[in-house]
């Protein structure tokens, strides 16, 4: 990992932001850095609706419904579409002479590297995977969560380069991955945040089956209990972080849990099954469970019979 000492002002000439695609993310990122004095050339989307919120939300100079036109006008080309639209997008620009060398274009896709902007760097442009390790729900809090965030960035030596200055210029700090690694790189932040989200409307959906009124389920009960987890692992890391009943080895309240969630439909059994292993796996690697709690657990919680 390496970490940008540069400041904001590290851009003396800043290049003109061209922005393709007028989601979240886009937005975003167009905001946080218009800012920080980016010119702000143009924007262009497939919903001329959202180009021009985009543009008076931004300030940015001009909406142009035509992708090439946007691309022309800018140093650095955005191209925040879908995942399934960022190569075909790049093409219908290239073949229409968006791009030209000396521009660094890039894209926002944690999953994808930057050869799907292969026919951008066929026309000389640097081309750049510049992935936040943010969450970007809605473009203004998305704009502030960007300062000081992590960047994971792929592609040419020179491309990364002008990608850490970008970082940098944001007060954030940037990791450099091979192309190979793309996709576990962003299933990983997928565990770590989408499937966060997931767990705990699990958990609201269980206690509610448990008599808690659904409305104070979350605040009340289950944020608290989540800060105090993220609390721990920011201090103890991985796995001391870890408590509750299979890191006590405690397989009596396991196969209780079990015997209870068996009872109602849907899948949480056999998701708590699943990660019950995987938290096995965990407090055994940090050591004190007592002598027979590893098997009596993998037990129950690999054969749904057992319980």
């Amino acid at each position: 990992m390496q970490s940008a000492s540069l400041e904001q002002d590290l851009f003396m000439d800043k290049p003109a932001l061209s922005l393709i695609g007028a989601g979240a993310a886009g937005r975003s990122l167009l905001l946080a850095l218009g800012r920080l004095g980016f010119p702000l050339a143009a924007v262009s989307s497939r919903s001329s609706d959202s180009a021009r919120r985009c543009a008076a939300e931004c300030g940015a100079a001009r909406v142009c419904a035509d992708p090439a036109e946007a691309a022309r006008a800018g140093e650095l080309v955005i191209i925040a579409t879908p995942d399934s639209a960022i190569a075909t997008v790049c093409e219908t620009v290239a073949r229409a002479d968006g791009f030209r060398p000396g521009q660094l274009v890039l894209h926002l896709s944690g999953a994808l590297a930057s050869n799907t902007l292969e026919s951008a760097a066929g026309r000389g442009a640097d081309t750049l995977a510049f992935h936040p390790v943010q969450t970007l729900a809605e473009p203004q809090q998305g704009a502030a969560a960007l300062r000081e965030a992590w960047f994971c960035l792929e592609g040419s030596a020179t491309a990364i380069a002008r990608g850490a200055e970008l970082a940098a210029a944001l007060s954030g700090r940037h990791v450099v991955i091979p192309a190979a690694g793309k996709p576990l790189y962003h299933a990983a932040l997928c565990f770590a945040s989408n499937y966060l989200v997931t767990l705990e409307g699990v958990a609201v959906d269980l206690l509610t089956h448990a008599g808690i009124d659904r409305t104070k389920a979350l605040l009340p009960l289950l944020l608290p209990l989540l800060r105090g987890a993220l609390e721990n692992l920011q201090h103890c890391g991985i796995p001391k972080a870890l408590t509750g009943p299979i890191s006590r080895g405690d397989a009596t309240t396991v196969e209780r849990h079990l015997s209870a969630l068996d009872t109602l439909s849907g899948t949480s059994g056999t998701l708590y099954r699943q990660l019950g292993l995987a938290t096995l796996a965990l407090a055994r690697s940090r050591g004190g469970l007592p002598a027979e709690s590893p098997s009596r657990l993998r037990e129950c919680l690999s054969d749904p019979e057992r319980v």
